[in-house]
């Protein structure tokens, strides 16, 4: 079910048209984060060394993950440079079968590379952008470790405040996780559901294929379960649940854009004579300096 929801959900083939101004600069944005949304889970352990997270994976087809990224990119591109040309570029998920999650930001991103050398009209475009999967092998924040790319961490079990009765007057305990409900108020739960968006956002020099920039995002979204958040039909949940993830996906990839040095201004230097204006000169012609000076 939510897997067609996300199908349903994400934006269009389409690109986003810009106004093209005389001599506009072309960004290639490519999404390279493969067609895996992983499902997390911790379960209860006890006197065991089993990991408690189980997790699974599944295959969103149509080139939707990449195609969310795509629009995040775009998006920010569209920020930083109004008057731009976008080119849009997904990798095949099938570069990644059977790479370990470690090694998918560089398998990834080195097939990218592959590719864009094949290509000649690369020597046109200002920057390349690319997305990739991150792996982050370490739990914080009450979020899981060895995760990477896209998915949704489910923490069914209690978290704080786990033996006082529920009640109307005070439903969620103070000390409980910080979540939003569905009408994005912030409350305290005792368990959540979060999406994540683990990835890399990598800018490259398109003539030399140099990685100029590197931006990490690690970022999810914890969502309260049950209490405090309106009722809902199991179709009405799924709905939900796939906006939260494509909206915190393309939300991601943006924010990496723009934080980055994707339009790289700040290099571009233009080199000119250097003369000399005397103070008292009331006309706007320059006079060549005096020599020794």
């Amino acid at each position: 079910m939510l897997v067609s929801l996300l199908n349903g959900l994400a934006h269009g083939d389409d690109a986003i048209e810009s106004t093209t101004p005389l001599t506009p600069r072309i960004y290639a944005l490519v999404a390279a984060v493969g067609d895996q949304f992983t499902q997390v889970t911790e379960v209860q352990s006890t006197g065991t060394h089993l990991s408690p997270v189980r997790s699974t994976t599944s295959d969103i087809p149509k080139n939707v993950l990449n195609r969310v990224v795509l629009n995040g990119l775009d998006s920010a591109i569209a920020t930083l440079d109004p008057e731009s040309q976008r080119a849009y570029f997904a990798l095949s998920a099938a570069r990644m079968d059977g790479i370990p999650k470690p090694r998918q930001e560089n398998a990834a991103l080195e097939g990218v590379v592959v590719e864009a050398n094949k290509m000649p009209e690369r020597l046109k475009w200002h920057r390349i952008v690319v997305a990739t999967p991150a792996y982050e092998p370490l739990a914080q924040n009450r979020m899981p470790g060895k995760i990477t790319g896209l998915g949704m961490f489910s923490q069914p079990l209690c978290q704080t405040g786990c033996y006082k009765p529920w009640d109307e007057i005070n439903p969620e305990p103070l000390d409980g996780v910080s979540a939003l409900t569905s009408d994005d108020k912030t409350t305290r739960a005792r368990t959540f559901v979060a999406p994540f968006s683990y990835i890399n956002v990598w800018v490259l020099d398109p003539k030399t294929l140099e990685v100029l920039d590197r931006q990490r995002s690690l970022d999810h979204q914890k969502l309260a379960e049950s209490v405090n958040t309106p009722r809902m039909s199991q179709t009405e949940m799924q709905a939900y649940l796939a906006r939260r993830i494509i909206g915190l996906i393309e939300t991601s990839a943006g924010e990496a854009v723009l934080r980055s040095d994707a339009t790289l201004r700040r290099g571009e230097v233009e080199i000119r004579t250097i003369k000399r204006v005397p103070p008292d000169d009331t006309t706007n012609e320059s006079k060549p300096a005096s020599p020794g000076r």
